[in-house]
């Protein structure tokens, strides 16, 4: 199995994220809604989109949208979490192909990219985000600002939650960024996990969204929609037109 394959079948994924609020996914869809200028009822694929919380918010503004991500457990915990009439979860793999298309916008959110060993995979995705919105459609990328992560990656971090130990070991290992994570749960055992996600920078990203055809439009570094700005900026979002 690779690393996401466990780890986001996983039900410590969405436990050692839960820090990440259906608050913060409002702030996203915001500056979707404001930079994409996409009508009421327009069809949107929220790619990787883990337990539906942008997706969730994506239909809350009035859009169709289709939650895709290859987890099972996550796709079935999005259906109990946010059953909405405008908002359709199907499990799938992100290099494609994608039901339903193709879409007004394809949106992917909280670093859901980068996860394979061969870049030609990675780039592959871009490309099928591209044949999968109608001309004049919009893909829009978040992930993190790489350079940030290089200057300020904590290397070890010990937490609780209800009783059991997590312990998250980062470290660089080019041209990744690596997570291990071990979770000791008492009369339990011991559980490790990996999360493995290649260290693309802004300018990376935005060459490999040009070769796959798209247009930039707009980068910012955070989801106020602040400009980005690689010594500074916490997030890397790209905003880009078919």
């Amino acid at each position: 199995m690779t690393w996401f394959e466990s780890w986001f079948e996983s039900p410590w994924y969405p436990r050692l994220y839960h820090h990440r609020t259906e608050e913060e996914a409002a702030e996203a869809i915001e500056l979707v809604h404001h930079v994409a200028d996409l009508p009421r009822g327009a069809r949107i694929l929220d790619l990787c989109c883990g337990y539906g919380r942008h997706a969730s918010a994506l239909a809350e503004h009035g859009y169709e949208v289709t939650g895709l991500d290859a987890s099972t457990f996550l796709i079935e915990r999005a259906k109990h979490l946010y059953s909405n009439d405008h908002a359709t979860f199907v499990v799938g793999d992100m290099r494609g192909p994608y039901p339903h298309a193709p879409f007004d916008a394809i949106v992917n959110f909280f670093t859901s990219f980068g996860y394979f060993d061969v870049h030609e995979e990675n780039a592959g995705v871009i490309k099928t985000m591209h044949d999968s919105v109608r001309e004049g459609g919009m893909v829009v990328m978040d992930f993190f600002n790489a350079r940030r992560v290089r200057e300020h990656l904590v290397p070890e971090t010990v937490s609780m939650i209800g009783g059991v130990t997590i312990i998250q070991e980062r470290r660089i290992d080019e041209p990744f960024v690596r997570k291990t994570i071990t979770i000791n749960e008492p009369c339990r055992g011991e559980y490790s996990f990996e999360e493995r996600v290649w260290l693309y920078t802004h300018d990376e990203l935005v060459t490999m969204m040009t070769d796959a055809g798209l247009t930039i439009q707009r980068s910012c570094g955070s989801y106020h929609g602040a400009p980005f700005d690689e010594a500074t900026s916490e997030r890397c979002i790209i905003i880009a037109k078919r």
